[in-house]
């Protein structure tokens, strides 16, 4: 099948939410940032609901407080859908959201977020080596262990220690969350942030990866050509 995407764009920063259709009905959704403080905490629920949509996974790219709000409200709807993110951003999401987050929250002024942290879901898989998504979800549906075999998370630190993207290889796209902008990539002054692995990277990204991959980052301009970039 041709991937379907939606996107819905959601929290303080007006992150890109996927939604990635992995057969007509089930879906991964990738980077939930809707809360409360932005009125916006039911956004991917409804959206979900009004489109008779399964979620079969919530994957963080990283755990930066921008990405994670949303995770309450759908692990509250969706208890049994499995949260994923990567053991070295493990430290920054759930319960130790607000311990580690909320000290640089009031370093930069911003301590009226800290709020969207508070009771957030630990996550149920970390993922430790790059592996294909079949590995991590279990299913008796061939369909859709099929489909989710086709999509590789790829560790891509830089941003944080354990930022990663979500690439299929079949149709070359890649989920980049605060990896990859367009003309840009994500920060690095933050803490678990590093200039060379970014660098590194990137580097990666763009010498083995597709020229016409399709990129679906985590803000601002999406579903450009990876070869615009370089």
């Amino acid at each position: 099948m041709t991937t379907k995407i939606a996107a819905i764009s959601t929290g303080i920063y007006q992150i890109n939410t996927w939604i990635v259709y992995v057969t007509e009905k089930k879906v991964l959704v990738i980077d939930p940032a809707t809360s409360e403080l932005t009125g916006d905490s039911l956004k991917i629920v409804d959206f979900l609901k009004k489109n008779n949509l399964e979620p079969v996974a919530f994957i963080l790219t990283h755990g930066h407080f921008d990405h994670i709000a949303g995770t309450l409200e759908l692990k509250k709807t969706y208890p049994n859908i499995p949260l994923i993110c990567h053991k070295e951003d493990a430290f920054m999401v759930g319960s130790n959201a607000v311990t580690t987050q909320g000290p640089v929250l009031i370093d930069m002024e911003m301590e009226y977020i800290i709020q969207m942290l508070e009771n957030l879901p630990d996550p149920d898989i970390l993922v430790s080596e790059e592996t294909t998504l079949d590995k991590l979800i279990k299913t008796e549906n061939r369909e859709l262990k099929n489909q989710l075999s086709t999509w590789k998370i790829l560790h891509t630190p830089g941003h944080t220690k354990g930022c990663i993207c979500l690439y299929n290889a079949n149709e070359k796209l890649l989920f980049s969350g605060d990896t990859i902008f367009y003309h840009s990539y994500g920060r690095t002054d933050l803490p678990g942030g590093n200039q060379a692995e970014m660098i590194k990277t990137l580097n990666r990204i763009y010498t083995t990866l597709p020229k016409d991959t399709r990129i679906f980052p985590g803000h601002d301009y999406s579903d450009f050509i990876l070869e615009e970039n370089i």
